[in-house]
């Protein structure tokens, strides 16, 4: 193979490979991304829980609903304990909108909770177009 025919045939195969990840990419930031994460709320006169919901997207989102796993699954679904907004120590109604990488944080008394076997905090989402 000849100097001129190599050099084309890198050239070649870097372009298919830019190309491969460039719509890897593309595909990749038209997913709804967020992270869940339930943290303990401790304030003077006050002791609870929180679940905090972050915007990992590059589109705002909608959240409707937050919440806890509870016991075992029943077929492919989970069973769930949602929190409702009237649980919300601050008042915050939902469904409330994230903007791209935002966050928010629902606060609400453990007291609900307690006969429950809480094993993971969910958030569904949907994407505002």
């Amino acid at each position: 193979m000849t100097w001129p025919a190599a050099i084309t045939l890198a050239i070649a195969v870097l372009g298919a490979a830019l190309g491969i990840l460039n719509t890897w990419n593309s595909i990749n930031d038209r997913r709804v991304r967020i992270r869940v994460v339930p943290k303990w709320s401790i304030a003077p006169g006050f002791s609870g829980m929180a679940i905090e919901v972050v915007n990992l997207s590059a589109f705002p989102i909608t959240i409707s609903e937050i919440g806890f796993t509870i016991g075992r699954s029943r077929g492919t679904l989970p069973r769930r304990a949602p929190i409702s907004a009237q649980m919300f120590v601050d008042g915050t109604a939902l469904p409330i909108k994230l903007d791209r990488h935002a966050s928010f944080s629902g606060t609400f008394h453990t007291s609900v909770l307690e006969n429950f076997d809480i094993r993971k905090a969910y958030c569904p989402s949907s994407a505002i177009i």
